[in-house]
């Protein structure tokens, strides 16, 4: 993992919104993020590229009935499609290679409409010659608190819906890593699990959540993941307990860099054990959720903005090498809140970061 040092990539979604923007929104990528292209996820396109209903496609049980989604467990078919899911994640965990159990995998895939790049930018990855390549799952636990139970519970408290969604989610990301291993046969696939609600727990709507137990569902996704030869990662772009992120076995913890550094740095002997046992640290340094300070930056106060984010581990005893060999940086969150210049702006300002630190390195 020795070329992501100080690289760069994003987080996904793009506000690109016209008839034009799948096919403008991989241009994009492929044009400015050559060595390691993410597929755009486009919520402004297309009500279905929205995070959670974006894996929501062969999710057993799930239902969307007068535009609200929900898990209808009284269904005459739930119990059907729990088995065949139970008996495709059996088969296609015990394989050593993904494309023996590509059949069974195809069930799980992404397509239009859920997202109308991804096939686009699987076609477009055949040209390019990259050492990465980035794919994402929403996070289970975003997932799961996201969506209810026809009785109107959530479904992180039902244990048979958490399983139904770690299991589609780990086949969702492992799909990705087949199609990646397909086109780029050289590129490391690297998955995030984009994970917001994480930032929540402990708050008086998740007061009776378990941390261990979020750390289980994380691991269990990073773990299949890993498996097949994989990068895993969480993204959080909010104030959280970031035990919860690096106990979860992921390989890349993506944080707001640029308005929770501190916080980030309260776990200071943690984070340097973390990144000791080469593990790595990607900084979200330019903020995508605050339009003011993006359009204040330029890449000079960027450079000083990094600088004084790594300034924060330094002063807690990790060494600054360290630091740096062991992360590479990122958009704060995902462009979709920001107009399209903005967002432009923002993703050009990560690649010319990374451009520019690399030269110095």
């Amino acid at each position: 993992m020795s070329r992501l040092s100080l690289n760069y990539t994003g987080i996904g979604s793009i506000p690109f919104a016209d008839d034009n923007a799948p096919s403008k929104a991989v241009d994009f990528v492929f044009e400015n993020f050559k060595e390691i292209p993410f597929w755009p996820q486009l919520p402004h396109f297309a009500r279905e590229e929205d995070m959670v209903l974006q894996f929501s496609e062969a999710m057993a049980g799930l239902t969307i009935q007068d535009g609200k989604i929900f898990f209808d467990t009284d269904s005459e078919t739930f119990y059907e499609k729990l088995e065949e899911l139970f008996f495709d994640f059996e088969e296609i965990m015990a394989s050593d290679n993904l494309l023996d159990v590509e059949e069974q995998l195809d069930k799980y895939k992404i397509q239009a409409p859920y997202s109308n790049a991804i096939g686009l930018f699987l076609n477009k990855l055949k040209d390019f010659d990259t050492p990465y390549v980035k794919g994402s799952i929403t996070g289970a636990f975003t997932f799961s608190t996201s969506v209810n139970d026809n009785q109107g519970k959530s479904a992180f408290y039902d244990e048979t819906l958490r399983e139904v969604i770690v299991k589609t989610l780990i086949l969702k990301a492992l799909w990705q890593i087949k199609e990646f291993n397909k086109i780029s046969p050289n590129a490391t696939p690297i998955i995030f699990m984009d994970e917001p609600s994480v930032s929540q727990i402990g708050s008086c709507a998740f007061l009776t959540v378990k941390n261990e137990e979020v750390v289980e569902m994380l691991a269990t996704i990073s773990n299949a993941i890993k498996k097949f030869n994989a990068i895993s990662g969480i993204h959080c772009c909010g104030k959280t307990d970031w035990e919860i992120a690096m106990n979860a076995d992921v390989n890349v913890i993506n944080f707001d860099a640029y308005s929770y550094m501190q916080s980030v740095s309260l776990f200071a002997p943690r984070v340097k054990k973390y990144i000791e046992d080469g593990n790595y640290l990607a900084f979200g340094i330019v903020p995508t959720l605050d339009a003011d300070a993006l359009n204040k930056l330029d890449i000079e106060n960027l450079k000083l903005t990094f600088e004084n984010a790594v300034e924060f581990l330094v002063k807690k005893g990790i060494s600054k090498d360290l630091i740096l060999k062991q992360s590479f940086v990122t958009p704060s969150c995902g462009c979709g809140s920001l107009t399209i210049d903005e967002a432009i702006k923002a993703l050009s300002l990560t690649r010319d970061l990374s451009v520019s630190l690399r030269g110095v390195l």
